[in-house]
């Protein structure tokens, strides 16, 4: 490394800024704020002298390609160039050019030509060169080229009476990187042709540009060699993988997750002055000494972090997800609350305790273990949810290397159900050392279902690890992934989910009720939290123990067998709604009518099977099944016909209370001006009607046949007289059956 000025290095090498570079950004218009900035950072070091800090890259038969720097010496070029205008022509200044673009490199060459630069003055100097008769007016169209003029103009405004002398106290630390054995990649990571300053780079730049920093050169100059090559080269491992074969879209890629990494982290140093995610800003935000010395910490943690080291607690990317950038709506490609408390647990980590490493790997999975546990079992729904969390994990940080000795000591105001529960858990891990608790848990709460909760096994178990080790390997080999959903597209396996429903209803009613409403779910087996928290969880820590009684008695591997078992040992009784769900009598179940396995349960005579549109988190449809009703479709008619209709459809209904859900014996087409259909509907009872759906009076030979059959008229519809009772399905098949026969002789 040497101390250089522009015209010692140009005398030495001719400078070369490759084809991988970008166009040269520092003149243009949207930049020219910093641009006057750099210029008066210049001006005042004509006199006291400037360091431009390190310009390094690659020197190859006396050709310096710059790695970093080439925005400072293009600049730096520019100004020898206009104040050796009138003075004596450097021909030096022939030696620099760039590659980026053909006609960069030619309007460089005529620039710096003996004949055309003698023919120029220092006054309006773009003026003269765009009247120039070497210059191109297709060079207008060179994002290079034009800023090239547009620093000339700045040039002419700051340095107009400057002298070459003058310059010789601007210097930079030159850095000959050929020993490193460059590649063309490390020139791709560095630099993108044609792409204007990234955020990244003009955050870079306000950062190193800090009070403190500007005062302690040495820090400052480290700082910025870590951003501009360790640090950056964990970014930088990580877009390349996600760019493949494109090594082009590293460069862009990169910047954008260390952007996003900064803005992200940077929420936690200003986290009390928010009321919302969108009021931080990462480019106005003053960092302290302190945020400066923890985000060193935390990056050169992160040079050796794999995500393994986490996978033994949760399968998770707490890195990578904190990457991600913050979109407002959108939910699925956004940094969550989830992913940045993640992230906020393992910076306590590196700043409290230190780099994860052999040595201190087991106190890192405990405070990991813990957090994570915390974390994927809160419901964010504002800021101030997060606020909250985040409070409490900066008070589970005052002692991490003895975490569950210290949560055990924290009292918090509105404790929630989780911290209670690593509360009693911590309790048993260090109760008894020998027993190995932590590895139990560890297991129970990397399950897809439970992650993190699993105080119900735990009190199925009355505190005992043998017996908790059978609750949860019971639960494993019931909430087996690959029997509840199919792969490969991860479909829910009806069969086997309604099994469990079934199963689980033999116990008696589980059904968990949505708030204070008349709807109430067989369990959906999604894994979000609100979801989890609506369904199986309230049937997990239920008073009644059903949940617990049906784990218990799965004695063996074949769960699926044992289930069915239990299922046809259910008591008929055909006054029992539970009966008609269970249904131990024939494989067809009902429950998968019901979207999302949502129901309306007014009472034992009415229930209504959810057919709304909605999503999952949704209770508020309307259009509904009936369970008796569909209970008969399912068992007498689905699939068949009985003549003279020609389908038969089972119809849902909007307005229950209005008109019914109902079987309809569908498309009588008779004598061209009548179609006929018979509703079979369920209110205290079944109904039979026939009906005549074009609104004609029927034919006589037709009504004949409705009263001979106990049919009466009402309004232009016939009704079967009686209403039949629930357990009486043959007596409904015989009333159809004898009706159609007849029917089907009048054709």
């Amino acid at each position: 490394m040497k101390k250089m000025n522009f015209l010692e290095l140009i005398t030495k090498y001719k400078i070369v800024i490759p084809l991988i570079q970008r166009d040269y950004a520092q003149g243009r218009v949207k930049e020219k704020e910093k641009a006057e900035k750099f210029l008066e950072s210049l001006n005042n070091g004509l006199n006291i002298g400037l360091n431009l800090d390190f310009i390094y890259g690659q020197v190859e038969k006396e050709i310096f390609t710059p790695l970093d720097g080439q925005q400072r010496l293009t600049t730096l070029f520019l100004m020898h160039w206009y104040l050796s205008l009138e003075n004596k022509y450097l021909d030096v200044l022939e030696k620099f050019t760039y590659e980026v673009r053909s006609s960069s490199t030619d309007f460089i060459k005529e620039l710096t030509k003996k004949s055309n630069f003698s023919k120029l003055t220092k006054d309006e100097i773009v003026k003269n060169i765009e009247n120039s008769n070497w210059f191109f007016l297709s060079w207008k169209h060179d994002p290079t080229v034009v800023a090239i003029l547009n620093m000339l103009n700045l040039i002419e405004e700051k340095f107009k009476k400057t002298t070459l002398a003058e310059l010789e106290k601007i210097t930079f630390e030159f850095l000959n990187l050929d020993e490193f054995k460059l590649t063309d990649e490390l020139y791709v990571k560095m630099n993108a042709r044609g792409q204007p300053l990234t955020k990244f780079e003009n955050f870079k730049a306000e950062f190193l540009d800090l009070d403190f920093l500007k005062s302690n050169n040495e820090k400052k100059n480290e700082i910025a060699s870590k951003l501009d090559n360790h640090w950056l080269n964990i970014f930088w491992n990580i877009a390349k993988a996600e760019s493949k074969e494109n090594i082009s879209r590293a460069p862009k890629i990169s910047d954008d997750k260390f952007y996003n990494f900064f803005e992200n982290l940077t929420l936690f140093f200003d986290l009390d002055n928010l009321e919302s995610i969108e009021q931080s800003n990462l480019l106005k935000f003053k960092f302290s000494e302190l945020h400066v010395k923890n985000i060193e910490t935390i990056l050169d943690c992160l040079i050796n972090y794999k995500e393994n080291d986490v996978y033994t607690i949760r399968e998770i990317d707490i890195f990578q997800d904190f990457l991600k950038p913050y979109i407002k709506n959108d939910a699925k490609q956004s940094v969550s609350y989830e992913h940045r408390a993640r992230f906020y647990g393992l910076t306590q980590f590196f700043v409290k305790v230190g780099c994860v490493s052999d040595e201190n790997k087991e106190i890192f999975k405990s405070w990991m273990r813990v957090n994570l546990n915390l974390i994927n079992n809160t419901a964010f729904n504002n800021i101030d949810n997060f606020k909250n969390l985040i409070f409490i994990i900066n008070r589970l940080s005052e002692n991490i290397t003895d975490v569950y000795t210290h949560i055990k000591t924290i009292t918090l105001k509105n404790e929630s159900e989780q911290f209670t529960e690593e509360k009693l858990k911590a309790g048993l891990i260090i109760s008894d050392l020998s027993l190995n608790w932590e590895e139990e848990f560890i297991k129970a709460e990397k399950h897809w279902y439970l992650d993190g909760q699993v105080r119900f096994l735990i009190e199925f178990a009355d505190n005992i690890l043998d017996n908790f080790i059978e609750y949860r390997d019971n639960f494993f080999t019931l909430f087996d992934k690959n029997k509840i959903f199919q792969e490969p597209n991860n479909n829910d396996n009806i069969s086997y989910q309604t099994i469990i429903h079934r199963a689980l209803l033999t116990y008696g009613n589980y059904l968990p009720k949505h708030g204070n409403s008349d709807k109430f779910t067989f369990c959906d087996y999604d894994n979000r939290l609100r979801v989890k928290n609506e369904n199986w969880r309230q049937v997990f820590k239920s008073e009644d123990k059903y949940f617990q009684k049906l784990l218990a008695g799965l004695t063996n591997a074949d769960v699926e067998t044992l289930l069915k078992s239990q299922i046809k040992a259910y008591p008929i009784d055909c006054n029992d709604w539970k009966l008609y769900c269970i249904n131990p009598t024939d494989d067809f179940e009902v429950i998968s009518r019901a979207k999302h396995y949502q129901i309306k349960f007014i009472d034992e005579d009415e229930i209504y099977l959810n057919r709304g549109n909605t999503e999952k988190t949704s209770w508020q449809w309307a259009r509904v099944s009936e369970l008796y009703s569909y209970y008969l479709y399912l068992q007498y008619f689905q699939g068949n016909t009985i003549e003279p209709f020609t389908e038969i459809e089972y119809w849902d209904s909007s307005s229950p209370k209005e008109e019914a859900p109902c079987i309809v014996l569908n498309k009588w087409y008779y004598q061209k001006n009548h179609i006929f259909d018979i509703a079979i509907y369920y209110v205290k009872g079944f109904h039979i009607v026939f009906r005549n759906r074009n609104g004609n009076s029927l034919p006589a030979n037709i009504t004949t046949i409705l009263r001979a059959n106990d049919f009466e008229d009402n309004d232009n519809d016939y009704t079967y007289k009686e209403v039949i009772e629930l357990c009486s399905y043959k007596v409904i098949m015989g009333i159809v059956k004898k009706l159609c026969c007849e029917l089907v002789e009048q054709e």
